[in-house]
């Protein structure tokens, strides 16, 4: 981030705009890895989750040569959805509009009383796939099928994970939150640590704000701000871009996504991990309230920029160099892969 002269935010219309809010989903969440669940839900052949990645549906299942598959869920006669639940287990992929079902290996396996002409052919019909790995006990996936690897993708950002997540540790609960504002707005809320003493009390107590540093390389931001003396709160946070964000909070590990819902709208979502040896009953009195807490907090402002950001009368603000170089770097790398910018 330039020393010398000031950087601004990105515009204002950027984070209502319908048409700029398409473009993100056909330049960045088709092309980027997008964690959508836990691995131990798809575990056995037959299991399945589904999502959306702004609206796009998928579902990944496990097939039974237990490789995990991921596809569009489309039905490739006439667009429904084939799997309605968010999870659950089956023996092949049965769409509800007309009965065509697909293998879990997605491959159509019968179209009953569908009567195709001479020519139609079922190899020709398989579900669209889409890319999919798993990391840290997480599902991760990308629409692009010709995307780099996950492990490549995230790059500085597994290392910073691995100092923390250990591959024991136990899933505790997932909080999920729709906020009024552009995921944008949410994101550069996650990018500072300058609003902490306003915001965050209790935070602002357990770190030395002051000393809040980020290092931004290879579409990761590593946030590091010292403890105060005594304090077991915080311990580390990452950033990947667009929406993947890692917090540890004393004992456990937080995996956190920003979804975009809508130009105004964007849902976050929480999973929380903990040691073996830790109770349910005292992580969720203490971490896990630590870190609902901090998101309420930042539920209360976030929509309270967004709400300005509409209004036409701010356009762009500066950015603190010191502080806020993380939200520089973000909007570089948003910029850069629309195409627009260096």
């Amino acid at each position: 981030m330039d020393q010398k002269s000031t950087t601004y935010t990105l515009p204002a219309k950027l984070y209502h705009e319908n048409d700029f809010f398409k473009v993100e989903r056909d330049k960045i969440f088709s092309n980027e890895w997008q964690w959508v669940g836990r691995s131990e839900l798809v575990k056995n052949p037959g299991q399945f989750i589904t999502a959306a990645i702004i609206n796009i549906p998928i579902l990944i299942i496990r097939d039974n040569n237990n490789i995990l598959r991921g596809f569009h869920n489309v039905c490739r006669h006439r667009a429904s959805k084939i799997l309605l639940d968010k999870e659950g287990k089956c023996k092949s992929l049965v769409c509800p509009y007309h009965g065509w079902r697909y293998g879990l290996n997605g491959k159509l396996q019968n179209s009953p009383y569908f009567y195709g002409a001479e020519d139609f052919n079922p190899d020709n019909f398989s579900l669209f796939p889409i890319k999919v790995s798993e990391e840290f006990g997480l599902v991760f996936v990308n629409i692009n099928v010709d995307s780099e690897s996950l492990t490549r993708w995230l790059g500085p950002f597994t290392e910073m994970v691995n100092r923390v997540y250990k591959s024991n540790f136990v899933f505790h609960n997932e909080i999920a939150f729709d906020v009024n504002a552009n995921w944008k707005t949410y994101v550069d809320n996650y990018q500072e640590g300058y609003h902490i003493p306003l915001i965050h009390p209790q935070l602002n107590k357990d770190v030395v704000w002051q000393e809040y540093t980020l290092i931004n390389t290879d579409s990761t931001s590593i946030h590091s701000v010292p403890p105060r003396s005594g304090s077991h709160e915080p311990g580390s946070f990452g950033w990947h871009f667009p929406n993947i964000i890692f917090n540890a909070y004393g004992r456990g590990a937080v995996f956190q996504r920003i979804e975009p819902l809508k130009p105004k709208w964007c849902r976050v979502v929480y999973n929380l991990f903990r040691p073996p040896d830790v109770s349910e009953e005292d992580f969720e009195s203490n971490e896990g309230q630590y870190q609902k807490e901090v998101s309420i907090e930042d539920q209360k402002i976030v929509p309270l920029v967004q709400q300005n950001l509409e209004t036409g009368i701010y356009q762009a603000g500066p950015l603190s160099p010191k502080y806020e170089s993380g939200l520089a770097y973000f909007h570089q790398l948003l910029m850069e892969r629309i195409g627009i910018g260096e």
